[in-house]
């Protein structure tokens, strides 16, 4: 098994980032500083040195007047100005947030949101959630947390207010395009639980196993799960990635290597020099004959997105479903005294050149999902259905 170097989305060296303030009483200095030392010069800077001396002189509450978060705001504000919604700084507590996220265990309403076209949009309700239950789907535009407009609200914001203790409530107004207005859904916090793997055997030689995301537990839960499935007679496999909505890079390229024998492409990143790397298996494939299928949605993002490309790219495997949400850039993250920063670093091809991001990938049968209420057993999920039909003429 490929071992897991460190936490960050992708394994680079790091790149010397940071950022100097001296604020001064005669004099302010700014220096970024970076790979190639750029610097701003006083020139430069006069707007932010002669806003800064305004606010000390005439805000009218003066105690409100921090320092620090000046400082982290202004690094926002850097970050901003690249229009990317995935370059962005964590402070302490959203680092945290961060963390258990990775971890599979938080308090919260259980669904991955991201930026899309400037709009808090839901990417995927995660199953068995508050969320889900309140029928959050993917796509769902999100214009309020508890009354507070989310316009310009930055994501990782975003993420905290809808955060919070369970047993609370949140009130998130949402709309849906199909809809005439927006609606406020009430939802109750609750501490969520992510089990990254869920599998179950259909009509008797069908192993059917649900990959949830791709976080630290995922690699092994899946092994688990595909020799519990084998040993009970499985033929056929349904690799449901539907509502994944991603997780550690590493983690995708360790699953893919389960498939792919060594030397096969994984991956390929576009860098910011317009270079393409080419991310191939040190795995042994073991996995490559298998008869299967895979499923995918518009909650399926990010390293599920990957994962399934590399199946359909090298092995020929049918995907179905819907299209994918098209989220594939590399975010390479830094530590900085406790805060956290992500900055999109390259963005993610397939093996045979599909750029990812904003695209996604469309599924080569597409099958209409149908309300979760109307599904009472597997055979009544369409995507399933239309699923076993495939899977069993291979």
């Amino acid at each position: 098994m490929k071992k897991i170097k460190n936490l960050s989305f992708v394994i680079f060296p790091l790149v010397i980032f940071f950022i100097l303030f001296n604020f001064n009483n005669s004099r302010q200095n700014f220096i970024l500083a970076h790979q190639g030392n750029v610097y701003f010069s006083d020139e430069e800077m006069k707007i932010f040195y002669r806003t800064w001396e305004i606010m000390n002189k005439f805000f009218v509450e003066p105690q409100k007047i921090d320092k620090e978060k000046a400082i982290l705001e202004a690094s926002r504000g850097l970050l901003r100005s690249l229009g990317d919604p995935y370059s962005e700084i964590y402070d302490e507590n959203q680092t945290k947030i961060f963390e258990e996220d990775m971890s599979g265990l938080f308090g919260g309403v259980g669904m991955e949101i991201g930026v899309r076209n400037g709009i808090l949009t839901v990417i995927s309700p995660l199953e068995d959630t508050p969320a889900e239950r309140a029928g959050i789907k993917p796509g769902d535009k999100i214009l309020k947390i508890n009354g507070e407009d989310t316009s310009n609200v930055p994501l990782d914001v975003a993420v905290t207010k809808i955060r919070g203790k369970p047993g609370t409530k949140v009130v998130l107004t949402v709309y849906r395009d199909e809809w005439l207005e927006p609606k406020d859904l009430e939802i109750i916090r609750e501490e969520i639980k992510i089990p990254a793997v869920k599998y179950k055997m259909l009509l008797g030689n069908i192993g059917y196993i649900k990959i949830n995301n791709f976080n630290l537990a995922t690699y092994n839960e899946f092994i688990k799960a595909y020799k519990s499935l084998q040993r009970k007679g499985a033929k056929y496999w349904i690799l449901d990635l539907r509502n994944n909505p991603g997780g550690f890079l590493e983690v995708a390229i360790q699953m893919s290597e389960i498939f792919l024998p060594r030397g096969e492409v994984i991956l390929q990143e576009l860098k910011r020099d317009k270079t393409v790397s080419k991310i191939k298996s040190e795995g042994s494939g073991n996995l490559s004959n298998l008869k299967m299928v895979a499923l995918i949605n518009g909650g399926s993002a990010s390293a599920s997105e990957i994962f399934v490309g590399a199946l359909r790219d090298n092995l020929g495997v049918k995907v179905i479903g819907s299209k994918s949400y098209g989220k594939g850039s590399v975010q390479q993250v830094f530590r900085l005294d406790g805060k956290m920063l992500k900055i999109t670093i390259a963005y993610w091809l397939t093996p045979k050149g599909i750029k990812l991001e904003g695209n996604g990938l469309k599924p080569d049968i597409e099958v209409k999902e149908i309300e979760k209420e109307k599904i009472k057993n597997d055979l009544d999920d369409p995507v399933i259905k239309k699923a076993i039909e495939v899977v069993k003429g291979l």
